[in-house]
């Protein structure tokens, strides 16, 4: 009988440490090989123990060059290692070999994780965790007693397998269950992060690593809240004030969100992201801190990204605490029986329109100003109701806007960028909540104020620049998306301001022209869920924000025609645009009474336009393949259905209004 074929582990990439074994075709390249990998190599399996300890060493020191790198895993140099060196009689020899596959791991992508964790590298890293906790816990030599050179290599150790574990669990799902199940694992981290010898900087990276692992893990997590002492051990870090604060937050936010700990809903007081911020923002001034051992830049921009994504979670549990499925335009409209479940996202959210009619005087603005740079508001009236969202707003976004604007304040261009999402998650945020039962007036005044502020010191400055940089100009329209549609029609714009977005959106299709051209490539008109994320797509939402009520009848006129404009390109306008555009109209002319309806949406004949663009926007959808883009032809078919329940809804209270 002949022997059944294997199955192919490796149908969507070649083992990257299981190629044929060839010199290069490239002469620099083979020159390489033969004079820096061959040599090298052949020392690391010398009989010799200095020599294989020297070349494992230096082997550690050439992996981020990315030639030596990839013609060391053309001459399989993980299978060595696994074969070989990690089971060397040598301490010194296993660590530097430990600092290799460290170093592989976080240099290659994740398939190269993934290969590892298949050839049973979590096995040895087990056994070598329990090596190093008997060397730690040994009564007969305390480790303290043990020479400095050798606890030198003890840390070394720990430290490759700490960041060798981090990148596992990134690299795939099955892999960080698997590290979970580990009993070893978790014992050892929390037991460097209690060890009282532990080097800060190893306890930066065992709280990293905790980090990765306890991000949408449930099982970790429960061990930890399971246990009281790791988890009061953490909130202890968290108060240190010392850098290993920003880390111990960044843990305690996954713990809290796995176990979804709100303010409202907590097992006990302070166990909610209310409780993390005041100790990130220690942080967020970057020339008043001392790193101990982390680049400050680091520093800050790990502060920040735990602050987006506190951020992130509370506008999930704000859409989830008032999310309702929509119900139409008033009471004459189509059945709605075979409309699936209604995209929170891209619903028909009314419930915010009309909150920012105040106009503030100068005085009004100054004091503002007071609460945005102080640190304790007099007025106070969200934070015992809701403390998590009133310390973002009041003591957070202020901070962080410090932090984004494009001024010499000594922050890198990533850190302003992590500071741009911050700020960007937060005005999300501030979007999703339904101000009107008055209780948050104060709030919503300090916002307004605020993203007035955001708009000026950030935005109005890079539009005014009419930046090339495609990437910053994308960052800057989410958030102004985000800003303009928390305050509802209420920014004050320079001249042209709106205009520059329109322009960009036609620039932004100028570019996706070039480069569909450029790949050769055809889809319909749209493609995946991330089409939602475009350029184009953020440049509509951001005017239509603009244009909600009570924004000035003439830039609503002008924000109107364009959005009729996009959809006058119907069947060929992108999918995501045309319900991007679609949604925004119905949010704007979502009501009689607003002081545009008569003049712009009857006046200029909008209603007519729409009804013509009704059969083109059927005929779009009909070209969306659901079965390669569901999301997509759901979220068209939705749109374009709605538009039908819109033009009836508008038709209707047109007539009852003429009865009147």
């Amino acid at each position: 009988m002949g022997k059944s074929k294997p199955r192919d582990r490796r149908r969507n990439r070649p083992d990257p440490t299981a190629r044929p074994v060839k010199p290069p075709a490239d002469p620099e390249l083979a020159a390489i090989r033969e004079q820096r990998i061959l040599p090298v190599l052949k020392d690391l399996t010398s009989a010799d123990l200095k020599t294989r300890s020297a070349a494992a060493t230096a082997i550690s020191n050439i992996i981020e060059d990315t030639k030596c790198r990839k013609l060391l895993l053309r001459e399989q140099i993980v299978q060595i290692l696994l074969e070989q060196t990690l089971t060397d009689s040598s301490f010194e020899t296993r660590t530097a070999g430990w600092g290799i596959l460290r170093n592989l791991a976080l240099e290659e992508e994740a398939d190269f994780c993934i290969h590892l964790y298949r050839q049973d590298v979590l096995t040895a890293i087990d056994g070598s965790v329990k090596t190093i906790i008997q060397t730690i816990e040994s009564q007969e030599t305390p480790f303290a007693q043990l020479p400095k050179p050798q606890q030198s290599l003890v840390w070394s150790l720990t430290s490759s397998l700490i960041s060798l574990l981090a990148s596992l669990a990134e690299a795939q799902d099955q892999i960080l269950e698997t590290i979970s199940k580990i009993p070893t694992i978790p014992n050892f981290l929390f037991g460097l992060l209690s060890f009282g010898l532990t080097p800060s900087e190893v306890q930066n990276e065992v709280l990293s690593c905790l980090m990765a692992l306890t991000e949408d893990n449930k099982s970790l997590v429960q061990q930890i809240v399971d246990n009281g002492d790791r988890l009061k051990g953490l909130m202890q870090i968290k108060d240190s004030g010392s850098v290993l604060a920003i880390a111990a937050c960044g843990v305690l936010h996954n713990i809290f969100s796995e176990m979804q700990w709100s303010d409202h809903k907590a097992p006990k007081e302070g166990a909610s992201d209310a409780v993390l911020i005041p100790s990130l923002m220690q942080f967020m001034d970057i020339q008043s801190f001392e790193s101990n051992g982390a680049g400050p830049d680091q520093v800050l921009q790990l502060a920040l990204e735990i602050t987006a994504s506190i951020a992130t979670s509370l506008q999930e549990a704000l859409e989830q605490g008032h999310e309702k499925e929509f119900e139409g335009f008033g009471d004459d409209t189509v059945d709605i029986d075979d409309i699936d479940d209604m995209d929170a996202d891209e619903g028909n959210d009314n419930e915010e329109e009309g909150e920012a009619n105040h106009e503030m005087d100068e005085d009004e603005i100054d004091a503002d100003m007071d609460l945005v740079t102080g640190d304790d508001p007099e007025d106070d009236d969200a934070s015992s109701d809701e403390p998590t969202l009133d310390l973002l707003v009041r003591n957070a976004a202020p901070k962080i806007l410090l932090v984004a604007r494009p001024s010499d304040n000594g922050a890198s261009e990533a850190v302003r960028d992590s500071a741009l999402s911050a700020l960007n998650n937060i005005a999300w945020t501030v979007s999703s909540i339904d101000f009107a039962t008055g209780h948050l007036d104060s709030l919503r005044k300090f916002w307004s104020t605020l993203a007035q502020r955001i708009w000026d010191e950030i935005i109005s400055p890079v539009l005014g620049s009419n930046t090339a940089d495609i990437e910053l100009a994308s960052s800057i329209t989410s958030l102004a998306w985000a800003v303009s549609r928390s305050v509802q029609g209420s920014i004050r714009l320079n001249p042209e301001e709106a205009r520059k977005f329109m322009a960009l959106y036609q620039a932004s299709k100028d570019l996706d022209n070039a480069e569909s051209q450029a790949n050769d490539s055809k889809k319909p008109s749209g493609g995946e869920a991330d089409d939602f994320q475009s350029l184009g797509v953020k440049c509509i939402g951001v005017l239509g924000s603009l244009a909600l009520n009570p924004a000035p009848v003439e830039l609503n006129r002008e924000v109107g025609v364009f959005l009729l404009t996009v959809l006058s390109g119907l069947p060929n306008t992108p999918a995501a645009d045309t319900v991007e555009a679609l949604n925004q109209i119905f949010d704007i002319y979502a009501d009689k009474s607003f002081a545009f309806d008569e003049p712009v949406f009857w006046g200029d004949g909008f209603y007519k336009h729409l009804e013509e663009i009704l059969p083109k926007a059927r005929k779009l959808a009909k070209t969306v393949d659901k079965r390669r883009f569901e999301e997509l032809r759901a979220r068209i078919d939705e749109a374009v259905i709605n538009l039908d329940r819109f033009l009836r809804y508008k038709k209707a209270e047109k007539e009852k209004s003429a009865d009147a």
